[in-house]
């Protein structure tokens, strides 16, 4: 088995989001911002922030029956 001795892939330099941030988030989005806003806030790309949302929202249901989504940190971080 032959080993590559010259690599062309570089190496990825992402972090995750942390606890945090994803708190910031929450109450950024409680404030109605931007997820462009946010992401200046945090330092992070836009696109960073729009997963990060779509990750942590779930569905949830009043007592009347009618719908509503809502961020929450925890789901996002799970």
């Amino acid at each position: 088995m032959e080993v590559q001795e010259q690599c062309t892939t570089s190496a990825r330099s992402f972090e995750h989001l942390n606890a945090y941030e994803r708190g910031i988030i929450k109450a950024l989005l409680g404030e109605k911002r931007s997820i462009r806003y946010i992401a200046r806030q945090l330092g992070r790309h836009p696109s960073t922030i729009s997963r990060e949302i779509k990750r942590g929202t779930v569905k949830q249901r009043r007592s009347d029956l009618t719908e509503y989504e809502a961020y929450y940190p925890e789901t996002g971080q799970a």
